[in-house]
């Protein structure tokens, strides 16, 4: 009877426990449901880049260098495809073998750490799945973290909510992409790169399998301090991969004898000075990109240039150079070297590319393409003699670098030769503050002064510019007079090489006389004896400047397709022994200039031939020859200019007699059997210096002298202009009104037409009238005080001036 009774307290004891277990199931699952429902997803922390560095590329795509995370890490996330089958497998048997089987969360390996941990008292295996490791790494950013049971059941719900939010795909793609594999470097792409050189598909299983046993602990599994830790871990790995079968024991043997050879682990760092200008450009937008213009294989080149020139500037007293090559279609940076050596001490760091410094003649060209727009012609006289210029209220007297004169020269020469009292002479010629206004236009933004802080002598470089700044300049030249903004980084890398639009500084028959100038090599032997290092395969317009001092020594040059500038001198500014442009710069300038020459398939013409004419001229005054000129010389001009150079003759090569009496006399004429240069008043002092007849100085052998010193000849002096009112200092009185009426009248004294000369006045910085001959030009003017310039269109007339006042 006692066995029935039993049976059923029993059975109530079962049925009770059956509910309460039920009960308890019920209550995990909804309290799992629950709980999944609150924890949610990491989906959003996909978004966050903690993972990836910026890479800053060359054009092709080469690195230039990486900058880490904001968690200090380098990474490149890739798509499954990109980190090969080989790196696939050793992870995932490494760290979730049964991954395209469970839903986030794999209860029998939970079970199975469940015991071992038990069994050894200790917690040996955490059985987290892949997709749980990406919650951790998504939750905590790569950071290290502390976690409890209770955190790693939220991050079990979450990592069940992700399996159905994202494809197995999706999630192993993004857990290998952010894992640590030590010495900052996360992800396949990076240390794959960093440690072997390759990229990850290209491994072989054991380096795939080093590479996979790393983010189990990266810091006392680095293989470069823990080399047999390391490799006892791989080689149980890929017994693990035979053991599984993705090896066969022929593979598995050949796998474990392989040995595996590390890389030092280095970062690039190339281009550094031409990197830093792009980082430190607040408008260049953030991204995990950036595509550069540089081309890196020309920007090793450069700088190995720079290096074998450095025991030759060494002896010559200089420790420094920069380099820069520009794509003149585009403005594109191709090659950037700030200085010799971006780590030495203490200066490597100092940008010479971009540092201003005194830009020396480098100037020159600019202050001519100013007054070739304004008249002045290319084969016009200039008076390269000793000269004392007004210059902001204080004498200015200029010479020559070599300290001698050379006479008459023509602007075309006294350019390529980098005359300096020529160039003075054109500057003053040109309205106050023009060549400054033009310099800022171009770009040059280092010129900070007013006209009056720089006066005169900016035409002769005494302000500071940039290496960058002139390159920039002179490719506007090598583009026809259109401006040139330096472009060293791009958007898309399709818009590579593209054509950048330019605002126009001159006009292209200007730009082209410029070039004509600077590219004859006969036109440097003034300056230069010779061609120097500038005797080039292909054409090329080229400027060297030397600051005062020998302190800065620099050659600007472009072709059609590429422009180059070199910079030699020192850090701290001090001077170097007699280094000029052209011994300093030059050589470095020819060799950059026909290594970035080699990438152009063919060398196009400096400018359009139908933008010069040829003409024979006067080979000393560039004038249509008279009849006792020497033969003549062929020449080019701008086609606009012919039709006035046609009407004009040499007025230098007179027939005449020459006593036999003692003084020597000369005598002007046209019947006469003998040849001689009569020149102007304004080469007095300059004759005087040389012996009678200045011997030697006539191609022809003909004798130099003044036309008021030789009979008949007076009338023969050069041309100049006067202002004959209003006369400096004049007061005129204002009407009622406050205006005044004033007429302006100019005369010309000397020789020349004058009739169908045509003038520009301009009043106070403004042109107001265009007249002919000596025509008046009535003006009405305001109370103040005035400046009135009159500009003949005539190149050898020269700019007049005169103040006055309205009252």
């Amino acid at each position: 009877m006692m066995f029935p009774r039993m049976t059923a307290r029993i059975s109530r004891r079962a049925r009770q426990s059956a509910w309460l277990v039920l009960g308890m199931v019920l209550a995990s699952v909804l309290g799992w449901q629950l709980l999944r429902a609150v924890a949610g997803t990491p989906l959003a922390e996909l978004d966050d880049p903690w993972h990836r560095d910026r890479s800053i590329v060359d054009r092709a795509g080469q690195p230039l260098r990486r900058i880490p995370s904001a968690l200090g890490v380098r990474g490149a996330p890739v798509e499954l495809e990109a980190m090969g089958d080989r790196l696939i497998s050793t992870t995932l048997v490494s760290e979730d073998r049964r991954f395209y089987e469970h839903g986030g969360v794999d209860l029998s390996a939970v079970l199975r750490a469940f015991k071992q941990n038990v069994r050894d008292g200790r917690i040996v295996s955490g059985a987290s799945t892949v997709t749980q490791q990406l919650v951790k790494l998504l939750d905590s950013a790569g950071r290290p973290t502390k976690r409890g049971p209770w955190l790693k059941l939220v991050e079990s719900a979450r990592a069940t909510n992700l399996e159905e939010q994202l494809s197995k795909r999706e999630i192993l793609t993004a857990y290998i992409n952010r894992l640590n594999y030590g010495r900052g470097l996360v992800g396949p792409e990076r240390a794959a790169h960093a440690l072997f050189g390759k990229a990850p598909s290209q491994l072989s299983w054991p380096e795939a399998a080093l590479l996979a046993v790393l983010p189990r602990a990266p810091s006392s599994l680095d293989p470069y301090r823990h080399p047999q830790r390391v490799k006892r871990r791989q080689q149980a790995l890929l017994r693990a991969l035979g053991r599984h079968g993705f090896l066969s024991a022929a593979e598995l043997d050949r796998a474990l004898a392989s040995p595996v050879a590390l890389l030092p682990v280095s970062h690039p760092f190339a281009a550094p000075h031409f990197v830093d200008s792009l980082l430190e450009d607040p408008k260049i937008a953030s991204g995990h990109q950036l595509r550069t213009t540089l081309d890196l294989t020309l920007q090793r080149d450069v700088e190995g240039m720079l290096q074998s020139h450095r025991q030759r500037l060494s002896a010559r007293g200089a420790d420094n150079a920069a380099a820069i090559v520009v794509d003149n279609a585009s403005g594109e940076v191709l090659a950037y070297v700030g200085s010799l050596a971006y780590q030495a001490s203490p200066n490597g760091q100092v940008d010479h590319a971009s540092a201003p410094r005194q830009a020396g003649s480098t100037l020159k060209p600019f202050v001519y393409g100013l007054a070739f727009a304004r008249g002045l012609g290319p084969n016009d006289v200039l008076a390269d003699v000793p000269t004392r210029f007004d210059s902001t209220g204080d004498e200015y007297a200029p010479g020559n670098f070599d300290g001698t004169f050379h006479g008459p020269v023509s602007a075309r020469v006294a350019l390529a030769s980098s005359l300096n009292v020529p160039a003075v002479r054109v500057a003053q010629q040109l309205p106050r503050g023009a060549l400054l206004d033009w310099l800022r236009a171009s770009g040059m933004q280092h010129l900070h002064g007013t006209p009056d802080h720089y006066g005169l002598s900016l035409a002769l470089g005494s302000g500071e510019v940039s290496l960058r700044e002139l390159a920039a300049a002179y490719a506007s030249l090598a583009r026809g007079g259109q401006r040139v903004v330096l472009r060293g980084h791009v958007t898309d890398s399709d818009r590579l090489g593209e054509k950048q639009p330019g605002v126009s500084l001159f006009s292209p028959e200007v730009t082209a006389e410029v070039t004509e100038s600077l590219s004859d090599g006969l036109a440097r032997v003034l300056g230069l004896g010779g061609q120097g290092p500038f005797a080039l395969e292909f054409p090329v317009a080229v400027k060297t400047g030397t600051s005062s001092g020998y302190r800065d020594a620099w050659t600007l040059g472009f072709t059609h397709e590429r422009t180059v500038g070199v910079w030699v001198g020192n850090s701290n500014g001090a001077p170097m022994r007699e280094f000029t442009g052209a011994s300093g710069a030059g050589p470095i300038f020819s060799e950059v200039l026909r290594r970035a020459m080699r990438d152009v398939v063919a060398a196009a013409p400096l400018y359009d031939a139908e933008l010069l004419t040829e003409v024979a001229a006067c080979p000393l005054s560039g004038l249509p020859a008279g009849p006792a000129c020497p033969a003549p010389a062929r020449r080019k001009l701008a086609r606009s200019r012919v039709s006035a150079w046609n009407a004009r003759t040499c007025p230098f090569h007179r027939h005449g007699h020459v006593s036999d009496t003692r003084p020597r006399r000369f005598a002007c004429r046209a019947a006469g059997d003998q040849k001689f240069v009569v020149l102007g008043d304004e080469y007095a002092e300059w004759l005087a210096a040389q012996p009678p007849g200045a011997p030697g100085r006539d191609p022809g052998g003909l004798a130099w002298v003044l036309a008021s010193q030789a009979a008949g000849c007076s009338e023969l002096s050069s041309p100049s202009l006067e202002i004959i009112e209003p006369r400096p200092g004049s007061v005129f009185l204002a009407n009622a009104t406050g205006i005044a009426r004033l007429s302006s009248h100019v005369r010309l004294i000397g020789n020349g037409a004058f009739d169908d000369v045509e003038f520009d006045y301009e009043i106070d910085g403004r042109v107001v009238r265009r007249a002919r001959g000596s025509e008046p030009v009535d003006l009405e003017l305001a109370r103040g005080d005035h400046e009135l310039w009159v500009r003949p269109t005539r190149g050898d007339l020269g700019l007049i001036h005169t103040s006055f006042s309205v009252r």
